[in-house]
């Protein structure tokens, strides 16, 4: 006999495919829950890449190198071009005020200055003959002035004698008229022949001045050309160091070449190049510091040439860098010396040592170490100015924190980091 058997429930029929969907919203929501939580990396972090965040005196300044060199330099040109037949120093030799550097020989400037002295010569005797004539020009105008003179005082002494004869009764008023008149033109003949005299005396001196005048002017030109000759021997201009001589015995060398330049040794003074970030925070007197052989050099800013090149610009420092450190070395030109210049007054701030890890967040968050020491989290943060050794911390950390300062590049984007 049949039995009816009871109607099974209907889980009973879909139990494989209820159990198959469970199993996928489990693994469904152990992914989800591996995304939402924070992605953490396990790696090695050493004690030292680990800096505390502290209250302390933080300095803005610019940490650049800088190049000591002469505070004055002067130019040594050739006035005269030629070829170089002799050299007499040597870069970094110390010269004296007149010392030759170099010779130059120039075949055609001594053939120029040869022409110019045969032209002297002869110009010197046309004018030493031409003053002679006016030599002699002058004296035959003084002895015709002087007859010319003497004429007229006898023919007034002749006109005297024909009054007196006249009023004797010697003489007819007639002819004393007669001997007026003839008194009176040769009078004024004799007066307008002095006159002339007279100029031309004058027009005989000023020749002569003139003729004075062109000799002095060629004997002028003539020392101009021999110095022509001198410049052909290149003399140092003043005391000092002498750096920059590329000249070579044989090369040729063009007037006005620059041939080197002399560092006058009196005083240095450092350059920097700095970057045009800076160029509106750094003003004359400003204060720096620089350290060789472990002492510390006080500098001030004394000069800055605001012209940005390749984004940055030069400035200058001086102070007492002639003095002499404890073993008495002294400073040389082209020592290379680092610099501090301050941009500001030492003030009281939150400061975390400079790391790498600037380089991936750029200071917007760092790993912030926790209390057991073995993990790190990320955290937002927000930094000020900053020094070679020191970012000023704005906000999100506090005193006594304690964050990762290498670099996370080898964190990728893990949140949180153990090890």
């Amino acid at each position: 006999m049949d039995i009816k058997l009871p109607k099974k429930p209907w889980y009973v029929k879909y139990r494989l495919h209820l159990l198959g969907g469970a199993v996928l919203l489990a693994l469904i929501g152990y992914a989800t829950s591996l995304q939402l939580r924070p992605k953490t990396l396990r790696t090695n972090v050493d004690a030292d890449q680990i800096a505390q965040v502290c209250d302390g005196d933080f300095l803005e300044y610019v940490d650049v190198n800088g190049l000591v060199c002469p505070v004055t330099s002067v130019r040594v040109t050739a006035s005269e071009g030629g070829t170089v037949e002799r050299i007499c120093c040597q870069n970094g030799d110390l010269l004296r005020r007149g010392d030759t550097i170099l010779v130059l020989s120039n075949p055609k400037v001594l053939e120029e200055i040869a022409s110019e002295r045969r032209n002297y010569e002869h110009n010197q005797m046309q004018h030493r003959r031409q003053l002679i004539e006016m030599q002699q020009k002058s004296i035959t105008l003084r002895q015709q002035a002087l007859a010319a003179d003497f004429e007229l005082r006898k023919m007034a002494k002749n006109f005297e004698l024909e009054q007196e004869e006249a009023r004797m009764g010697v003489k007819s008023q007639a002819q004393l008229e007669v001997a007026r008149e003839e008194y009176d033109y040769n009078r004024r003949r004799t007066q307008l022949t002095i006159e002339s005299l007279r100029h031309d005396s004058v027009l005989n001196i000023v020749g002569r001045q003139l003729i004075e005048q062109e000799m002095s002017m060629e004997a002028q030109k003539l020392e101009n050309s021999l110095a022509r000759r001198e410049a052909l021997v290149v003399l140092a201009p003043t005391d000092g160091q002498i750096a920059g001589l590329g000249a070579v015995v044989g090369g040729q060398v063009s007037a006005g070449e620059l041939l080197g330049e002399i560092g006058v040794l009196t005083d240095y003074k450092v350059t920097a190049r700095l970057n045009e970030y800076y160029i509106d925070r750094i003003q004359d007197g400003q204060p720096a510091t620089a350290t060789y052989k472990g002492r510390s050099l006080a500098l001030q800013v004394s000069r800055i040439t605001p012209q940005v090149q390749d984004h940055t610009f030069a400035v200058e420092l001086t102070g007492n860098l002639l003095s002499k450190d404890k073993s008495g070395t002294l400073l040389r030109p082209g020592l290379t010396l680092r610099l501090k210049i301050e941009l500001g007054q030492s003030e009281r701030r939150l400061i975390v040592p400079r790391g790498n890890f600037y380089a991936q967040t750029g200071g917007q968050w760092v790993m912030l170490v926790d209390e057991s020491g073995r993990r790190a989290h990320r955290v937002p943060i927000r930094l000020g100015r900053q020094n070679a050794e020191h970012y000023e911390v704005l906000d999100g950390l506090h005193a006594g924190d304690r964050v990762l300062v290498s670099g996370y590049d080898r964190f990728g984007d893990a949140q949180i980091v153990e090890w």
